[in-house]
């Protein structure tokens, strides 16, 4: 099978390292980072020289992942068009609720998978990956959970590179628990600058998240998913099993000055309540104090 990643951070490159013992894999780029990347990505101290096409010479792709964050998902989808074909498969490793609904807008809803990894503990710095936790998990189906031709075809490359997966019964439940997760522990984690060690544990760090989730919770019945108590415990023991100094991405965008998917996680949430006339307010006072923190930081 021929998978082509576009993104080589802390979950393009971890997810490459898995596969591409099983699948020919390459990452698609730009001229800029084609150059950069020319001498290999260092994943926990291994170099490895991935292939790297331009868009100006794509090839056949099989399974197309988008490994970006989403405010660079337009310009990951502009580089990978080439890529594309009637038979492509689309594996989309976002955060949030949005980027599904996005790359089907592009590339047709009959080519999109929905999907998202969790379990993954890494840290990200220039062609550096440290991977913390087994190249995390990475849940997938159809949006309606057929078990299809295309989902036992991935299923089997997983199993032939042990990548560890998921094949939920209910793709889109899990898609909100996975966003529910990121819009309170990754938000939370960049405000207070706390990693897994420090979250794990932390009582009052914990009743926040609570706070967080339950207004997931009440914007997503809205939508029609149902998220459950246990679905909230759920994501506070997960969590609390990544006992290392590993980051959130979030926290590495916040400490790096990099922009962050603040507008896709708890932004989302206080869209989301305006649009059903739901008060969403601790999610709109993490939001703005997070922006209010980066401008702080970029001000020292």
């Amino acid at each position: 099978m021929n998978v082509r990643i576009v993104g080589a951070g802390a979950v393009g490159a971890v997810v490459a390292r898995k596969l591409y013992k099983a699948a020919d894999v390459a990452f698609i780029v730009d001229e800029e980072r084609r150059e950069r990347y020319k001498d290999g990505l260092i994943i926990n101290g291994e170099r490895i020289v991935f292939p790297l096409h331009t868009p100006s010479e794509p090839d056949k792709t099989d399974l197309l992942i988008f490994a970006v964050k989403n405010f660079q998902l337009d310009d990951a989808m502009d580089e990978a068009e080439p890529f594309v074909s009637d038979s492509t498969v689309i594996l989309s490793l976002l955060n949030g609720i949005e980027a599904e609904e996005r790359l089907a807008g592009r590339f047709g809803s009959g080519k999109v998978l929905y999907s998202f990894i969790t379990d993954l503990s890494s840290n990200h710095s220039g062609l550096e990956t440290t991977c913390f936790s087994d190249g995390g998990n990475i849940v997938f189906g159809e949006k309606d959970n057929a078990r299809s031709d295309r989902v036992m075809e991935i299923k089997a490359l997983f199993d032939a590179a042990g990548q560890k997966y998921t094949i939920p019964d209910d793709i889109l439940h899990e898609k909100w628990w996975k966003f529910m997760l990121n819009t309170a522990f990754n938000t939370l984690s960049a405000i207070l600058e706390a990693d897994y060690a420090a979250i794990s544990g932390n009582r009052d760090f914990i009743r926040a998240v609570r706070l967080v989730a339950r207004e997931v919770q009440t914007v997503g019945l809205r939508e029609g998913v149902v998220l459950t108590g246990d679905d909230v415990e759920e994501i506070i023991r997960r969590v609390s099993l990544l006992q290392d100094h590993g980051k959130t991405s979030m926290l590495q965008d916040v400490l790096s000055g990099r922009p962050t998917e603040n507008r896709y996680f708890a932004g989302a949430v206080s869209r989301l309540g305006k649009k059903h006339s739901i008060p969403t307010p601790i999610s709109d006072f993490i939001a703005i104090l997070l922006e209010a923190k980066r401008y702080v930081r970029a001000c020292e």
